[in-house]
This record gives C-alpha cells, structure tokens and sequence, in this order.
C-alpha cells in the first residue's frame, strides 16, 4: 500500500491511525497538514539567489529586540470598609452581592480582567445603591467614597490589565509566529480592540454608566483564540527589517560591474528575473497585506497603548499616529527605499523590468 492510498484510507476512516508505525505516521500528519515555511524564508531566499548571482556575500539583518512594558505605578490605596451590619443595612442593594462575591475567595484571585470589571461594577452600582440611603448615613458616606476612589483610580485598572493580561501583553513579545498570507481572525481582532478601546474612552470621559464590562472578557476571549496582534507586529518588524537588510545589500552593488557598457549584462537581467519572481511576485503583495491589516489597527494600537504609564518609549514610537517611525510608516518607507534602488538599476542598466 503506498503512501496517498494509505492518506485516502485514513480520510474515510478505512484505516486507524493507531495501526500505523511511528515513522509513516509523521509522514502521513505532514501531507495531511502540510508544512508551512514562515514568510520571512521567502526574503532570505530573495537575497540568497541575489548574492550568489553576483558573487557577494550576504549582509545579515539587524535581530528583534524585544519590547518591554513598564510596571504600572502604585497607587494609594483605599481602606474603607464597611463592616456586617452596614453590608446587611444595604442589602436591597446589587451593591451588597457585588462586595460580598468579590470579598470571597474567587474576588481574592481575581485576574486583573476581573478587578477591572468588578470596579466597573462597582462605580455602576454604587451610585443606584446612594439614591436609595440616606445621605447622612455612615453607609452612605462610605460608598460615595470608595465610588469616588475607584472612579479617579479605574484608568490605573484598565492600564493593570493591559500590562498582566496575556492576551493583551503578548502584543509586544517576540514570537515564531509570523503572518500567513491567509491569515484568520483579522475582523475579530479589530473588533475586540474596538470594545476595549470604547471602554478606556468610556473612562476618560468619566461615563462610567454606560460601560459594559461583560465585554472585557469577550474581547480578551477573541484576542486569545487568534493572538493576530502579536503574529502581525512580529511580521511587520521582521518585514522591516529584512527590507533594510535586502537594501544595505543592494547598494553594494556596482552598476559599472553589473551592465558595463557594451558588454554582456547577463548578471543584470538575472539579478533582475530574481527581483521579480521574489520581491515583486511575493515579498512586494505580503507587506501590502500587512499594510492593509496596520490601517485599520495601528489608530486602535494607539487608542490602546500610546502615552500611557506603561508604554516604553519604544511601544510610544511604533504606535504614534503621524510618526515617520511607527509601524505603518517603518513598513512603508523600507518598501519604497528599496524599491527606488532597483529603479536605479533598471534606468541605469537599461533593462525593462517588464
């Protein structure tokens, strides 16, 4: 039995797996899934085939750095407390649940998600529970205070889960992932930004009813399944990176050496069959998917992040709305610088790039 019989055999359930050995197993896994080279492999042969063309020892980009977050700064904390009888004196309040659950052992290790949404719960009930008490009881005072407390201390909330939240920190950590040129999970992720995004805008505007902190989660659960933030700012860099690198390479090029006059420019259209069959073929429509995808993201990159007590200078600069040195910008100018090189070439060389 060869090997695509013994595939079709597994896909209509005519063979167990467990009967197969170890060896054609794994054969069998990679025809089934296939074996998907990261993007960046297409740039490394891009400038391999180029440096072996012209004899030239390839120049080796610049590695990632990672991007650190900075811890966010303390705040003073609060110590009222409202004891037994005051928590039974307002337990026609939502309020009353909301406390006791959060004072259980479930409130205690509460991930950072669940402390912001709880002082969002928090401020919403609060100010139901003072319209019914009376205004000169110590249970009224308490409450209007530690409203008062969460109120002017919920942005240090918001920015502690941006800071602890795995699905929210891991934007700016390095990773294997790259892009694939089919990418799932795009719509959802612009999305998920745009409810935490409303949220923190929600904050600063002080409209603190109109929150809805169930959303919190549901946007973190769609960052978590497709973790597209983090795969497309790693690409994005390495995208950069590798355009640079492909252009410092070039530039050590002599023209003289590649079409002298009235001699054989064999190298060039070579050089130039590789400049279209790799660059401009795949390298050239990837990074204007990405492209695409920053559009629409980057201005929710900034929304998010940018200025915030714990966004590094780094963070800052990648995200800068107008900034010649953010993400979309980087990506852009490192295209255009090397593309303008190879129109060097064509004019100089006298080669239709056609």
């Amino acid at each position: 039995m060869n090997l695509l019989t013994v595939i079709h055999s597994i896909k209509t359930n005519k063979l167990s797996l467990k009967s197969l050995p170890a060896a054609l197993l794994v054969m069998c896994f990679l025809m089934l899934t296939g074996c998907n080279k990261p993007q960046s492999s297409v740039n490394a042969t891009y400038i391999e085939r180029l440096s072996s063309t012209v004899n030239a020892s390839p120049t080796q980009p610049t590695p990632l750095k990672q991007l650190p977050l900075l811890q966010p700064p303390p705040i003073a904390q609060s110590d009222l407390t409202l004891s037994i009888v005051e928590l039974a004196g307002i337990s026609q309040c939502k309020l009353n649940v909301l406390i006791s659950e959060h004072n259980n052992q479930l409130g205690k290790t509460a991930s950072a998600a669940g402390q912001l949404k709880y002082q969002i719960n928090f401020i919403k009930s609060a100010q139901v529970c003072l319209n019914t008490l009376d205004k000169n009881s110590p249970s009224y005072t308490k409450i209007l205070a530690a409203k008062n407390y969460k109120e002017t201390h919920l942005m240090y909330f918001f920015n502690t889960m941006l800071f602890n939240e795995p699905e929210l920190n891991r934007t700016w950590q390095l990773t294997s992932n790259e892009l694939t040129t089919e990418p799932a999970g795009f719509s959802d992720t612009v999305f998920a930004l745009k409810q935490l995004v409303l949220i923190k805008q929600q904050i600063k505007a002080k409209e603190f009813s109109t929150i809805n902190s169930d959303s919190i989660f549901s946007a973190l659960e769609q960052l978590n399944k497709f973790q597209f933030n983090q795969a497309l700012i790693q690409s994005v860099r390495m995208q950069v990176v590798l355009n640079n690198n492909a252009t410092q390479f070039v530039k050590t090029l002599n023209f003289n050496t590649l079409c002298p006059e009235d001699k054989n420019n064999k190298n060039a259209k070579i050089i130039s069959n590789v400049f279209q069959k790799f660059y401009l073929k795949e390298i050239q429509p990837y990074q204007a998917q990405l492209t695409g995808y920053l559009e629409v993201l980057q201005p929710l990159y900034n929304e998010l992040w940018f200025n915030e007590s714990i966004s590094s200078p780094q963070i800052n600069n990648l995200v800068k709305t107008g900034s010649t040195s953010n993400l979309l910008n980087l990506l852009k100018s490192s295209a255009k610088k090397h593309v303008v090189w190879w129109q060097g070439f064509y004019k100089t060389c006298e080669i239709s790039p056609i």
